[in-house]
């Protein structure tokens, strides 16, 4: 267990990375939750 919230936090910190440094992603990220969260909604 403990190793899948060191991969779920080595993750999040990768995308936020991203976000930050590299042109495009942050739309991609946008629409990958955008996307996600709108099957939770139904």
């Amino acid at each position: 267990m403990k190793r899948f919230y060191i991969s779920i936090a080595t993750i999040l910190v990768l995308t936020v990375l991203a976000v930050l440094f590299v042109p495009g992603v942050d739309d991609f990220v946008e629409q990958t939750f955008q996307r996600y969260l709108g099957r939770a909604a139904r």
